[in-house]
């Protein structure tokens, strides 16, 4: 009668250093797959808390500023009861929907700010005006909360400007603005716009600095535009 074969552990190779080697490796490699689920997980968890919860979020502020603005007596004026967004403007009619443009930097008196521009126009496109919505955010530097500088939406006339292939940003380019709607502007704001312009006034530029940008923060609007 034929001896039965032995079929322990050992027999196989799991006792042998190499057994051992191999079941090392696996688990080393289920270790790294784990971290790297959890790691890309963590990832998107925060980009999500980062763009819908945070105060200075992009897709928080997109929305919460469209909102101000769709609620403005003089925009629902100019277009309609029904009001669209969309980010910038592109040459392709299948791309509709761009990223919002937006730039968060420290401004020359140590504040974090955030600043926004995204488009507007009436949902059935029969208004002869697109809106550029242009929005200003701070971080205070005592309570450390986020809150609006200006929400204000520049108003240019697009009546017969052809949209295909990049007309429409020529049209706007060539028309310029024609008015400018201010959705909410702060007290501090404007106020800091005069005491800026106050010591422009003051100051003696030369020829060849004359009407150049300061690189401060102020120069992201043309401050001859706002209220005196």
């Amino acid at each position: 009668m034929p001896r039965r074969r032995d079929l322990s552990t050992s027999s196989i190779g799991g006792g042998g250093p190499a057994g051992r080697g191999a079941q090392i490796a696996g688990t080393a490699g289920n270790v790294l797959i784990i971290g790297s689920v959890v790691t890309l997980f963590g990832y998107i968890m925060y980009t999500l808390y980062d763009n819908l919860f945070a105060e200075n979020g992009i897709t928080r502020v997109y929305n919460q500023s469209l909102d101000l603005v769709r609620a403005n007596p003089q925009v629902k004026e100019v277009f309609g009861p029904s009001v669209a967004g969309f980010g910038e403007p592109s040459h392709s009619q299948r791309q509709r929907h761009r990223a919002i443009s937006h730039r968060a930097f420290e401004d020359t008196q140590g504040r974090q700010r955030l600043t926004m521009q995204y488009y507007i126009r009436d949902a059935q496109k029969q208004m002869p005006y697109m809106g550029v919505v242009k929005v200003d955010l701070a971080k205070s530097a005592f309570t450390g909360e986020w809150g609006y500088n200006y929400v204000v939406v520049d108003l240019y006339k697009i009546d017969g400007v052809d949209e295909q292939g990049g007309g429409l940003q020529r049209g706007m380019e060539n028309t310029g603005v024609v008015d400018r709607i201010e959705v909410l502007v702060t007290d501090e704001f404007v106020k800091e716009v005069r005491a800026f312009e106050h010591k422009r006034r003051n100051q003696k530029f030369s020829v060849g600095t004359k009407g150049a940008s300061d690189g401060s923060w102020f120069s992201v609007l043309n401050p001859t535009n706002w209220r005196k």
